[in-house]
């Protein structure tokens, strides 16, 4: 899928209806880039004509696709990325994390990444990557 946002080729990671009318559907599409969007569809199948899709604004995942993009900013950095923002990021994603829910049967997300982001035995480019496959389950755990 490619993100219209972004510009990048990325994969839609969940998906949630928003609404529903007699004219069709609402559902939000959920990127992995961290962009999400609205399309409405017809009872037919068919997206609507009446306009194209909308930026999502759903309120519970507004804050994480935010932190998403900004975890991908931050992955590109990598060699240069200072210290100090990683560390303002990830206290933003441990925040963020705490009171989602993570699958049945494994850790917290925030645990998982409380343990992340304290590991000396992992790079900065390592821990960002693991907080933004936290921050992608996060994205599906509230859709």
């Amino acid at each position: 899928m490619h993100c219209t946002t972004c510009g990048v080729e990325t994969k839609q990671i969940a998906t949630k209806t928003t609404s529903r009318g007699a004219g069709g559907a609402t559902k939000c599409h959920r990127l992995a880039c961290g962009h999400a969007w609205h399309v409405t569809t017809s009872t037919a199948g068919e997206p609507s004509t009446n306009g194209t899709a909308t930026p999502c604004g759903c309120r519970e995942i507004v804050i994480v696709n935010d932190l998403l993009v900004a975890g991908h900013r931050l992955a590109i950095e990598k060699d240069d990325l200072r210290e100090e923002d990683l560390r303002a990021w990830s206290a933003q994603v441990l925040e963020a994390l705490d009171g989602i829910p993570a699958e049945s049967g494994s850790q917290s997300l925030s645990r998982i990444a409380t343990t992340a982001t304290k590991s000396a035995m992992s790079s900065t480019s390592k821990k960002v990557r693991d907080l933004n496959a936290l921050l992608v389950r996060a994205v599906t755990a509230v859709s």
